[in-house]
């Protein structure tokens, strides 16, 4: 049987709703019969110092790089023969039905975007408009021994910030953009079931559409419903894109518990979210 490692990292500190997270992971893993290890800060040793400084503290651009560094070098050494990078916020809430058989020798998550349709505006009885754009997302990223895309993402990576003006690195320039661009010549196999959930889905889940409008809540169309209607197939994982989560809440502690509230309404689901 092919030997399947499941990589994770996560810093010391950091939210308790993250936790939850890690762990179905590691359960889904266990239950699959995958293997799984977990690093913290060692996951950027083996990015180059000169890309650390060029960042300045932006972390997850170093970690776009630093995975792909970890997972070639789990590769080249034989501890496996198909690494899967899972973020620290990508929540398993379907284990029995989440697999990873990748037919191509990588694989990468699908995401569909949700968010307010600012040019439809809102229609009749205020309902919002929603709007969901495809990317991919390296929140997922699954790569096999001898895959030609590993080192040459890795190369692309580092070619690109070394000519990169440092004021300028978007948040996911090193990630999900580059592949979303690489995607449409490249043709990646993706994984719609492993997906990503925007701050509207996300307070959707919570129950709480109407939190950002000064705590007083007005009549929309449902976001999630918006995503589940894109999806091909059900959702079985989700990354929940613990770097909006200002957007949530300024609060720390609204934010730890709408994120619990969201994911407890996904475990209720596990034959998987759909319609």
């Amino acid at each position: 049987m092919t030997k399947t490692l499941i990589l994770q990292s996560a810093p010391a500190l950091r939210a308790q709703w993250l936790d939850t997270c890690l762990a179905s992971v590691e359960a889904w893993a266990t239950q699959a019969n995958y293997a799984y290890r977990f690093i913290g800060d060692e996951l950027f040793d083996p990015v180059p110092v000169w890309y650390l400084e060029k960042v300045a503290g932006r972390m997850p651009i170093a970690a776009d790089l630093g995975r792909l560094l970890w997972i070639k070098q789990l590769l080249d050494k034989g501890e496996a023969d198909t690494v899967v990078w899972l973020d620290a916020d990508v929540l398993v809430f379907a284990p029995a039905l989440l697999e990873i058989k990748p037919s191509s020798s990588c694989v990468f998550g699908q995401e569909l975007w949700i968010q307010k349709n600012v040019a439809k505006g809102v229609a009749k009885g205020g309902k919002t408009k929603w709007q969901g754009r495809k990317n991919v997302h390296n929140a997922l990223a699954t790569f096999t021994k001898g895959c030609p895309v590993l080192p040459f993402l890795i190369e692309v990576i580092l070619r690109m910030m070394k000519r990169v003006d440092p004021d300028f690195i978007a948040p996911q320039m090193m990630g999900p953009k580059l592949l979303s661009n690489l995607h449409s010549l490249a043709d990646f196999e993706l994984m719609p079931a492993v997906g990503a959930l925007s701050p509207d889905v996300i307070l959707d889940l919570a129950g709480h559409a109407g939190l950002r409008h000064g705590g007083r809540r007005v009549a929309q169309a449902s976001a999630l419903q918006t995503l589940l209607g894109l999806q091909t197939e059900p959702l079985l994982a989700a990354n929940l894109c613990s770097s909006l989560l200002a957007e949530l809440s300024p609060d720390a502690q609204t934010q730890q518990e709408l994120m619990m509230t969201a994911i407890t309404a996904l475990k209720a689901h596990p034959e998987g979210l759909a319609l």
